[in-house]
């Protein structure tokens, strides 16, 4: 899973993205669907009887049902996943190893320049699919295995307590997100209380509850319903900025020295090809002619 984000960052790059915030987007949302189909699904699914995974498609209906048969059985798996991923992967952030070796390969062995003021930037597309996918087992869990939410809870707490003190004083920020990755987590969030709630009806359906899961479906679509307000109220303001943001940003742009470099070099910065004057070529008889030349009738 280590070499999983810089990989999801270069087929961003391949795909077309040109900011670093819409790579880091881009592989942040790659890298949310691989670990949580690769990790949750896949794992449900593998543990289950081949039988069992082709009643999935033979039986829409009956999901809920088997659902809740698939899933409680990896419950001590996740418990283990999280205690050796999420607490070691706490322990790992706050030593931050890995990048001890590389910082004492460059500075050895490396002909580079070296930058003794260097801050990495926060990794919002490697660390951000692990939180969504910690608690979208903490939202299908509780219903189903609650032992593992108080691993959870240590999790969550101690890593509030982490990467509070990592924005603060490990990583700097190099560029303004502007709130892109909240829509990733809200929809994530949401998929995981549709999630646990299907589950519930499947788990009181066993139960023989007919009115405990018939209660459960109002709850399901008025999440649904919540998901569509909150995107028809807040989704605009990730893509239309105020003018407040705007005007602000202009009056930095005035005060800052450097803005008139800047605008001078965005006049040769990039040319039309169809503008550029008519290139000449010389033959062996030093007489210039066009490149291209009406031929002679």
């Amino acid at each position: 899973m280590y070499f999983v984000p810089p990989i999801m960052m270069l087929f961003s790059a391949m795909q077309g993205f040109v900011s670093n915030s819409g790579k880091q987007k881009s592989a942040c949302t790659k890298v949310l669907y691989f670990t949580i189909w690769n990790v949750f699904f896949a794992t449900v699914l593998s543990g289950s009887a081949i039988s069992q995974i082709d009643n999935f498609f033979s039986n829409p209906k009956d999901i809920p049902r088997q659902l809740a048969v698939v899933v409680p059985g990896q419950a001590t798996f996740f418990i283990t996943y999280v205690l050796t991923c999420g607490w070691t992967g706490l322990s790992l952030e706050i030593t931050r190893l890995c990048p001890l070796v590389a910082d004492f390969i460059r500075r050895n062995f490396s002909k580079g320049i070296e930058d003794e003021d260097y801050a990495p930037a926060f990794p919002y597309h490697r660390d951000l699919p692990i939180l969504l996918l910690f608690g979208l087992l903490g939202f299908t869990y509780s219903l189903l295995a609650p032992l593992i939410l108080p691993f959870l809870l240590v999790f969550f707490s101690v890593g509030y307590i982490l990467y509070r003190n990592q924005m603060l004083n490990v990583y700097s920020p190099k560029l303004e997100t502007s709130g892109q990755f909240w829509p990733i987590v809200h929809n994530c969030t949401i998929f995981s209380l549709v999630f646990m709630q299907i589950i519930a009806i499947g788990v009181f359906g066993l139960k023989k509850l007919p009115l405990a899961s018939a209660w459960v479906i109002p709850i399901a679509v008025i999440t649904l319903l919540f998901n569509n307000y909150c995107g028809k109220r807040f989704m605009p303001l990730f893509y239309d900025y105020p003018a407040e943001v705007l005007i602000k940003k202009d009056r930095e742009d005035e005060r800052n020295p450097q803005m008139d470099n800047f605008l001078k070099s965005l006049v040769n910065a990039y040319r039309d090809p169809a503008l550029q004057p008519v290139q000449f070529s010389t033959d062996e008889n030093g007489i210039k002619t066009r490149l291209l030349s009406i031929p002679e009738i």
